[in-house]
């Protein structure tokens, strides 16, 4: 049996390989290898005061750590019977949705364009067609900005606590991002557009699909966990009752499962399960993309990551707009500390993002757990390999290997963020 190793897949986050077997011409198996070292994350917030938890959990990743800071906060707010105002909702909301410009704007001009216009990396790109790059980096620039602004700096933000937030951006710090983010529109379409428009393998998952849903909004701050396939709605914070987490021998990832079964998370899953749900500028964003919804092609992440940041900066732009004109406070609510258990989710860009904890009555954490969305994509990136490379196992080595990098590609993967 021959066999076919892609070493440390290029334009992902963290350490990855592909390893191929193949016999008489035929793939018999295929698999992500993360070779990323285990880092103990959730072992390390324990014995730890629990507003200890968010910012070393923030630390699990640079790009979505915004995410990793509210799912950590609301988790411990659950566990100590913490209710914020709607003010700090939300400013936390903006928050969440400033790291899909930031992470969105980057998978998709840095990591995923090289595929389809024939470079190994941006770079040669920023020569060719200096305009694309400059639009990338205008959008991920005013992800930072906006993350900076509410957060207080680009990453690892630090405002946000247990209740509330130490300090907030005043209205004539917040008025003028509302015109910035209104003025990307013609960005975020050229974007949708952009990827509309390479082509893709015509294949679909056989993965069940996971996201955040709510009954008014497209859910990113909060809602209920939703399976597509199953239709089913379950408290986010129950995710230990429905999501499997396993060791496989190939990884140093666990893998995860709902039901037994692979699913994915991230941009399909949540647009397939929210679509009636976006704002104006996200349903003309999908338009544009030509997409019909649902769709089971996990290449189709891109596009639809491009149709989130249409949403999302208008999104962010409303919410701005409200925050303006509400009064209220997002100072930390008083709370009493006490024994308790509390999970929660946000929808970080890759996906879903689960974290819970237990606290003892003198605040300190005795139990931790975060679920990130690598994690729960990784079974399902190997099941559409195992599916996939069959139908381009005749294809010369190259364009092999190319095409399965963009399958692993297409799912946004942080291999860092996977062995936390």
């Amino acid at each position: 049996m021959a066999r076919l190793t892609i070493e440390h897949v290029a334009r992902i986050e963290g350490h990855g390989n592909i390893t191929v077997d193949v016999a008489d011409g035929v793939v018999r198996d295929i698999r992500m290898d993360v070779v990323e070292p285990a880092r103990f994350f959730e072992s390390m917030v324990v014995g730890r005061r629990f507003d200890d938890a968010p910012l070393i959990t923030s630390r699990i990743c640079g790009i979505c750590s915004p995410n990793h800071v509210l799912t950590s906060i609301k988790a411990l707010e659950a566990a100590l019977a913490v209710e914020v105002s709607d003010r700090t909702r939300l400013l936390r909301k903006l928050l969440v949705c400033g790291s899909y410009l930031q992470n969105h704007a980057t998978h998709l001009y840095i990591l995923a364009a090289p595929d389809y216009v024939g470079l190994p990396n941006v770079f040669p790109l920023a020569v060719s067609h200096p305009e694309i790059v400059e639009r990338a980096l205008r959008l991920k620039k005013l992800g930072n900005d906006l993350t900076t602004l509410v957060g207080g700096r680009p990453v690892h933000p630090v405002t946000a606590v247990v209740g509330g937030f130490t300090s907030e951006p005043g209205a004539a710090a917040l008025a003028p991002y509302r015109d910035l983010l209104l003025g990307v529109a013609d960005d975020a379409l050229a974007t949708v557009e952009l990827f509309a428009s390479f082509p893709v393998p015509d294949f679909a998952t056989a993965g069940e699909m996971l996201a955040l849903t709510a009954a008014d909004d497209y859910a990113i701050y909060d809602g209920e966990t939703a399976a597509l396939g199953a239709g089913w709605r379950r408290p986010c914070g129950e995710y230990r009752e429905f999501i499997g987490e396993s060791v496989v021998g190939h990884s140093n990832a666990k893998h995860s499962t709902v039901g037994g079964k692979p699913f994915l998370v991230g941009s399909v899953a949540r647009a397939n399960i929210n679509a009636g749900k976006l704002n104006d500028a996200g349903r003309a964003a999908l338009a544009k993309s030509g997409l019909a919804l649902p769709t089971r092609n996990p290449f189709h992440m891109n596009v639809l990551q491009a149709v989130e940041l249409a949403d999302a900066s208008a999104r962010c732009a409303g919410y701005i707009e409200r925050l303006l004109d509400m009064g209220g406070s997002s100072s930390p609510e008083p709370f009493k500390i006490r024994a308790g258990e509390g999970g929660s989710a946000t929808e970080a860009p890759r996906g879903t993002l689960y974290h819970s904890y237990g606290v003892d009555d003198d605040g300190i954490i005795t139990r931790g757990d975060v679920v990130t969305p690598t994690a729960q994509n990784l079974a399902n990136i190997d099941a559409d390999m195992r599916a996939f490379a069959p139908t381009i196992a005749d294809r010369p080595e190259a364009e092999f290997t190319l095409l399965v990098e963009e399958l692993v590609r297409s799912y946004d993967p942080c291999l860092s963020c996977a062995v936390h």
